[in-house]
């Protein structure tokens, strides 16, 4: 069940409540409403919001979302399927029944799928297409997943509201890098674990060869895990390497 309490205003920082009449969370402040759509998904931006690298992904990822499921499943064979191959790294957040866990770019919810259904899941993404996919598998596997449209680089979640927070496959397209994982620290409780992980340097060269998959590599800098973009009230820092280089997988925790 959605914590209506958990929700702030990604702009000003307000709290939002919840107005059953406009069906949407509201400013009281402001006034201002950000609406639920017929599918439940709350939208705090829309793809114009978007600019710079955010602008060229999301139009990508919206024109690929129909595509992602299948060519997902067709990728993670080639590493034992796709159980197997997302377990590579989602085994680092080791979630617990009853926990509040946030996935940042939850594209069409394939990692959710992975984790153990006792927690209670909520995904963001600026891509409406790849939203739409996630919701229909959520519907069709009955996941325990709230949506909502919106900018990793600016979260509509009040401070500490999830006990761990991920980002797969995404990051490294951002905007702002590090303004998305300040963002992601700030909403995570203390001891929280924290993941992020993305494609390597090596593995962006070779997609960007790619007519129409490698269009979002294209014109972008040299692929550095973010180590150096972590803010300080974090612990436990460490980076790995997933699928014989494929991914690099960077963990932590917020501090105490």
């Amino acid at each position: 069940m959605i914590d209506f309490s958990i929700w702030q205003d990604p702009e000003t920082g307000d709290p939002l409540s919840f107005n059953r009449a406009r069906r949407g969370f509201e400013n009281p402040r402001t006034g201002r409403l950000y609406p639920a759509d017929s599918r439940g998904i709350l939208h705090f931006c829309g793809a114009e919001d978007a600019v710079g690298p955010d602008a060229a992904s999301t139009r990508f990822y919206d024109r690929f979302a129909p595509f992602y499921e299948g060519g997902q499943k067709l990728y993670y064979s080639l590493y034992g399927g796709e159980r197997k191959a997302r377990n590579d790294y989602l085994q680092y957040l080791h979630i617990r029944p009853g926990d509040r866990v946030l996935e940042v770019s939850v594209g069409t919810g394939a990692n959710i799928r992975c984790l153990p259904p006792e927690a209670d899941y909520y995904g963001i993404d600026l891509s409406a297409g790849q939203l739409e996919q996630c919701f229909l598998q959520k519907r069709r596997r009955r996941l325990p997943l709230h949506l909502c449209q919106a900018n990793a680089e600016a979260l509509p979640f009040r401070d500490e509201s999830f006990d761990a927070v991920f980002h797969v496959g995404g990051i490294n397209l951002f905007s702002d890098r590090e303004a998305a994982i300040r963002e992601m620290v700030r909403v995570a409780r203390p001891s929280a674990p924290l993941l992020i992980a993305d494609e390597t340097e090596r593995v962006a060269r070779r997609y960007q060869r790619l007519p129409f998959f490698g269009t979002p590599f294209r014109g972008r800098e040299e692929i550095v895990p973010p180590v150096d973009l972590l803010p300080p009230n974090i612990t436990d820092v460490a980076l790995a390497d997933v699928r014989r280089g494929s991914l690099y997988c960077l963990t932590f925790c917020k501090a105490l």
